[in-house]
């Protein structure tokens, strides 16, 4: 996709990111949807179609909902995850406990043959 970089006056910057917060989008979609929307007035100097802007903040709110649903689901899963490496971490520390008390007990085992056999 090709990028282009704008120069742009503080105080149109200013009431472009203003206007994107209003809407919830980021400043660039903003120009993009200006763009947009001033290529398919052409130059006829038309105002805004106010039912493509509703159309458009509509798709812009469906959008947040399925993106805070998808966050929500996706902290779920990260917490699950969290807790199911807890319970293997802890059940790993576990093992190791008890293979030093097999190796301890094998040890003292051997030595204990060892000494009743001399």
């Amino acid at each position: 996709m090709p990028t282009v970089h704008l120069s742009l006056p503080d105080g149109t910057y200013r009431e472009l990111k203003r206007r994107a917060g209003e809407l919830g989008i980021q400043v660039t979609d903003l120009i993009k949807l200006y763009i947009k929307m001033g290529l398919d007035k052409g130059f006829t100097g038309g105002g805004v179609d106010d039912k493509a802007l509703v159309h458009l903040s509509n798709r812009i709110e469906r959008l947040e909902r399925e993106y805070r649903m998808k966050l929500t689901m996706l902290e779920g899963r990260y917490r699950q995850v969290e807790e199911m490496l807890s319970y293997i971490l802890e059940r790993v520390e576990g093992l190791e406990d008890l293979v030093s008390e097999a190796r301890s007990m094998g040890k003292l085992v051997g030595k204990q043959v060892y000494e009743e056999t001399a």
